[in-house]
């Protein structure tokens, strides 16, 4: 089995339920519609993963906006007198419910920072119960894109969020799935840790500005992760739509060490041909896809990797081996920060 093989395996394994899909797609409609009938808006937008066909499994939320007619509102945002929307979405949420809960009953409806969370509280058969994100924006006066609010920290963001779905899914067919592909396999890569380095939306972004031929998947995401590790070292990723600022990394070398170390298992995949044994062992070595691939390890030697990975602690044996959390005896080993390394300087 060769790489392109083994990689189109695991990009099968993470892709989302259609049914699931579809569901995800109804239930944002539905709160689309609700929010719609607000006497102040001026219209919906859908938003996020699922509009942009980045979703993989399980299907857990979808997002979307209602932009508020600001000429209703002129004290709103940093284009009126600064005021957040926190009766606004008061509003909303009290408009809202009484519609949904006809169709959804046990639905719930909560603010989060930047507007509303519905929870439907209606699992599926496959036990996902996807969610709905409403955010509560103003369109911007003599800039493109959206204000949206963050309660948490009381101000206004500037963000372009159908903008973003407009590039991502641009392009001749070949392209988009070519981009779709690669950025679902680098997130399902990233989620594998307990602490990705990096956001989804940042991958998307990489994926955007690298991918831009239709190619095999083992190409494809070989440079997708070459081109993510060079750039994220020199520089934080910008904001597609030009409107954000550039998008935040918890963690800078480990994103970029993560990334090399992916690219350089890609690349030895390929090189491998069709020595299955190889392509396993590389693929499946902790930090690439070790998660996705059935691994080779002895269940001792399995759990020692879950441990690094989850950041947990792993010990020295009386018998000199490696072992998961601590026993009697052991001597502890003191950090197991996953790909630490020379500190990247921030951007």
């Amino acid at each position: 089995m060769d790489a392109l093989t083994t990689l189109e395996i695991i990009r099968r394994g993470v892709a989302a339920d259609p049914s699931s899909l579809k569901e995800a797609r109804e239930r944002l409609s539905v709160v689309c519609a609700a929010a719609q009938v607000h006497p102040d808006a001026l219209r919906t937008y859908r938003s996020g993963s699922l509009a942009s066909k980045f979703t993989n499994r399980p299907v857990a939320d979808a997002d979307g906006g209602l932009v508020i007619d600001r000429r209703k509102h002129p004290s709103l945002g940093p284009d009126g007198a600064g005021e957040l929307p926190r009766r606004l979405v008061d509003d909303v949420h009290r408009l809202i419910r009484p519609q949904l809960v006809r169709q959804y009953p046990r639905v719930r409806v909560e603010t989060m920072k930047r507007g509303l969370l519905v929870r439907f509280n209606n699992p599926l058969p496959s036990g996902e119960d996807p969610t709905v994100d409403l955010v509560v924006a103003l369109n911007r006066v003599d800039a493109p894109g959206l204000w949206i609010p963050n309660l948490d920290q009381n101000r206004w963001d500037p963000s372009h969020p159908e903008r973003h779905v407009e590039l991502f899914t641009a392009g001749w067919p070949d392209l988009r799935h070519t981009r779709q592909h690669v950025v679902r396999v680098a997130k399902a890569q990233a989620k594998q840790f307990s602490h990705p380095a990096v956001c989804s939306f940042n991958i998307a972004a990489l994926a955007w500005e690298c991918i831009e031929l239709a190619e095999p998947l083992d190409r494809a995401l070989l440079r997708f992760y070459e081109y993510a590790a060079s750039s994220l070292a020199q520089h934080l990723t910008k904001d597609p739509a030009g409107v954000s600022a550039p998008i935040k990394v918890s963690d800078r070398n480990l994103a970029v060490t993560r990334f090399r170390r992916v690219a350089d298992a890609i690349a030895l995949a390929i090189d491998a041909g069709d020595d299955s044994e190889k392509v396993h062992d590389v693929l499946a070595a902790f930090g690439v896809f070790w998660k996705l691939i059935p691994s080779s390890l002895t269940p001792e030697a399995a759990a020692v990797h879950e441990a690094i990975a989850s950041g947990g602690s792993v010990s020295i044996a009386t018998s000199g081996t490696l072992v998961a959390g601590t026993t009697a005896g052991s001597t502890p080993v003191k950090s197991t920060r996953s790909y630490g390394g020379r500190r990247v300087p921030a951007a």
